[in-house]
């Protein structure tokens, strides 16, 4: 059957980049930049049906400094399918930079159609791996936790991430605590005292500031670690499910044993 109204399309889908109502810019991953994209197009209102009568789909992505891409494929009513996958080759995705992706179809009686426009974007550059790590508040001068800490750790432990200037607001923060039965963050990880905090979107004074946190509850995260114990925190910046940025290792020593006594302290 031929139409002639012209058409107007969602935006297209990419295998392996994220929708645009989650990531705008349409980050391409890595391994796709070394491999290529497939550009995923849902069968059209009203496709050629009748013989004789073709459709004409054409995948375009341009970007500055790049020659644009232009796929056209003529799909005959036997040719027709739920979706289909048009493949960019990685030859086309060398330059970094934002691009536009979008499609075109041409019915037989050659009325044109097209989608809606998406924002693709390629970027090499390496993701920061090694900034400043989270503070351990109120531990004492030797990075230590223990009976005397004051507020005491049955309380929670303090800690503050640190300004997040190379960020942006909406970004999102996973801090992850985990602990160990050994003073260097060795020995394997006491599984059951790990704790996560997410924080799905990052404000303008979470980025100019940072922002405090609180490890909780004892008994589950803290307690675990008796005796020349410890535990590290991380924290890994995401922009959509992109890593943008992650800190380095921050390490704390626990110990709740009061020299002479056998029993660590505790509430």
């Amino acid at each position: 059957m031929i139409s002639s109204d012209p058409l107007d399309f969602d935006p297209p889908q990419v295998d392996g980049v994220e929708d645009p109502a989650i990531d705008p810019e349409g980050l391409i991953p890595l391994e796709l930049l070394l491999k290529g994209i497939d550009v995923v197009v849902p069968l059209w209102d009203e496709p050629a049906t009748d013989p004789g009568e073709r459709d004409i789909l054409t995948v375009n992505f341009v970007q500055p400094g790049q020659t644009p891409v232009k796929i056209p494929n003529i799909y005959r009513p036997e040719d027709m399918l739920p979706q289909f996958r048009i493949h960019i080759g990685p030859e086309h995705l060398l330059n970094d930079g934002v691009g536009e992706l979008w499609y075109d179809l041409l019915n037989t009686a050659d009325n044109s159609s097209k989608s809606q426009r998406r924002n693709l974007t390629i970027d090499r550059v390496p993701v920061p791996i090694d900034l400043e790590g989270v503070e351990f508040l109120n531990s004492d001068i030797w990075g230590y936790y223990n009976c005397q800490t004051t507020p005491p750790i049955w309380e929670g432990i303090h800690l503050r991430v640190p300004p997040l200037t190379l960020f942006r607001t909406g970004d999102r923060c996973e801090v992850t605590w985990r602990g160990y039965s050994s003073l260097n963050g060795s020995d394997p990880e006491i599984v059951g005292a790990r704790w996560v905090n997410i924080r799905n979107s990052l404000t303008d004074k979470d980025i100019r500031e940072g922002y405090p946190l609180l490890v909780e509850p004892y008994d589950a995260h803290i307690k675990p670690m008796e005796r020349e114990s410890s535990a590290t925190v991380i924290f890994q910046i995401y922009r959509g499910s992109r890593l943008v940025g992650a800190s380095k290792v921050a390490l704390v020593k626990i110990d709740r044993i009061i020299p002479g006594q056998e029993m660590p302290c505790g509430p």
